[in-house]
């Protein structure tokens, strides 16, 4: 008798051993999965930015140079796209506020954009679970 209850609590025992382990490597999992998704986004946005730094620097030559073309002077043609730029930075700096809003409200709606998709993905997962469960009780109850 001391025997069965030994080896039935030795059973228990190594089930919440395997089942502990297990939630530790998908919590790992999870962890690492977390992190490079922080570091694709990271390195994305930096890609985005040098991007839109280059866009803007070629723009400005391109401006110039039309503009040098017009005038019939690459001075004048500088000059020209020299001062169409800082009127550009100095309305950008007098309506900060509005930008900085604008900016902001992006970034919320990106974050919460993501987590919706990462709540949307461990909904998919705990349906496919129950599925999969209710589909071993079927085929428990047919046998």
């Amino acid at each position: 008798m001391q025997k069965k209850l030994f080896k039935l609590f030795t059973n228990y025992w190594e089930t919440a051993k395997e089942r502990a382990k297990t939630k530790l490597r998908i919590h790992k999992y999870r962890l690492v999965l977390s992190v490079c998704k922080l570091i694709a986004d990271l390195i994305t946005n930096a890609v985005i930015v040098v991007g839109i730094l280059l866009v803007i620097f070629l723009t400005s030559i391109t401006l110039s140079f039309s503009l040098s073309v017009f005038f019939s002077s690459h001075v004048l043609g500088f000059l020209a796209s020299t001062l169409i730029l800082s009127l550009t930075a100095l309305i950008v700096l007098w309506k900060r506020e509005a930008v900085n809003r604008y900016f902001a409200g992006l970034t919320i709606a990106r974050y919460f954009e993501k987590r919706q998709e990462t709540e949307d993905e461990e909904a998919d997962e705990k349906v496919i679970d129950r599925n999969a469960l209710l589909e071993l009780l079927n085929d428990r109850r047919k046998v």
